[in-house]
């Protein structure tokens, strides 16, 4: 249901849509909209809201803002709670520009020109399907800090990306010229990290770009979606969106392909690993092995298990060295919106 939406075809087209999805996110979703209304553009952005019929105060707080930037915001509200993956998709439809970026409710941006920027690169280069950036990863619970991205390539592309996910939701600008929003493939309507099905998707028409400058907060907290999930659960979830992908390229770059059953094999083997005890959930960890490397015998699989476990140990070296970085980073303030 659209609530006090400006007529679109009554103003100047925005250049960039910005997707922001909520549910019951009143103490993050200041922030987050602060961080792309306060952009410095020469452009016109809209910031699409879709609020998942949050229990709490959010709607009320996004329509206040909505009151104070009209010319930019446009909210929505689902009438019943749909989900992350279909509200993602609804707000997809509502959008409008030539580009498109993500900010969920519990992230923010901290940069005034991060739109300027990668907008600014991907005009002056037509063949760039896709901008990311450094992120800060804020661990909410514990007060740690983190730059994501460590030794990235300034240029990459799918194939690249296939190997592993390396770009963070937040911090990316579509070009959706080659992509229709309202005819995605209809696995995305079924994977968890819809995220990943997107990248892959866009960057299917074009190479990727990478801003070594940070200019958003990732935030991890421990009612988050992907942080409640256990180790075997948000495995699965990578593994799923994988096989997915692994058929919906199958006739494109045989490295994509190489790459992406390559990758399902690392992360069904971690699944063995962190399904423990239970039998159950190792007994379809192993089935999903097998249907994605046939050729692995049960003693290649409880071999690999024994090197997956080993290599979760870490030494005292380095669990000394990653100390002395936790206890630094939580001296460092978080930047603000």
């Amino acid at each position: 249901m659209e609530l006090s939406c400006p007529d679109i075809t009554k103003e100047k087209k925005p250049l960039v849509s910005v997707v922001m999805i909520s549910y019951n996110n009143e103490r993050y979703i200041d922030s987050a909209i602060k961080g792309v209304v306060s952009q410095k553009v020469p452009f016109p952005i809209e910031l699409i809201i879709s609020d998942d019929a949050s229990t709490d105060t959010t709607f009320e707080r996004i329509m206040m803002w909505a009151t104070r930037f009209p010319h930019i915001i446009r909210p929505y509200r689902n009438e019943v709670n749909i989900g992350l993956q279909a509200n993602y998709l609804r707000a997809f439809g509502y959008c409008h520009g030539k580009y498109m970026a993500m900010c969920d409710a519990d992230d923010y941006w901290i940069h005034r020109k991060k739109l300027a920027k990668q907008v600014g690169y991907m005009e002056q280069h037509p063949q760039c399907a896709l901008t990311f950036h450094r992120v800060v990863n804020f661990y909410e619970d514990t007060g740690v800090k983190s730059l994501s991205n460590g030794g990235q390539k300034t240029d990459t592309d799918i194939v690249n990306l296939s190997e592993r996910n390396f770009i963070t939701n937040m911090s990316v600008l579509y070009r959706m010229d080659n992509v229709d929003i309202n005819r995605l493939p209809d696995f995305m309507k079924e994977v968890k990290l819809l995220d990943y099905s997107m990248h892959m998707l866009v960057a299917s028409y074009g190479y990727i770009h990478y801003f070594k400058r940070p200019m958003g907060v990732y935030r991890q907290y421990s009612k988050g979606t992907w942080s409640m999930a256990s180790d075997y659960d948000r495995l699965s979830m990578a593994l799923a969106v994988r096989e997915h992908l692994i058929k919906h390229f199958e006739n494109d770059d045989r490295r994509i392909g190489d790459n992406l059953r390559k990758a399902s094999t690392d992360i069904a083997r971690a699944m063995v690993v962190a399904s423990g005890d239970n039998q159950e959930k190792r007994q379809a960890a192993v089935k999903r092995l097998k249907a994605v490397c046939p050729e692995l015998s049960v003693r290649d699989i409880d071999q690999s298990t024994m090197e997956n476990a080993g290599k979760n140990a870490i030494s005292i070296k380095r669990r000394l060295l990653r100390g002395v970085r936790i206890w630094l980073s939580k001296c460092i303030p978080v930047p603000k919106p």
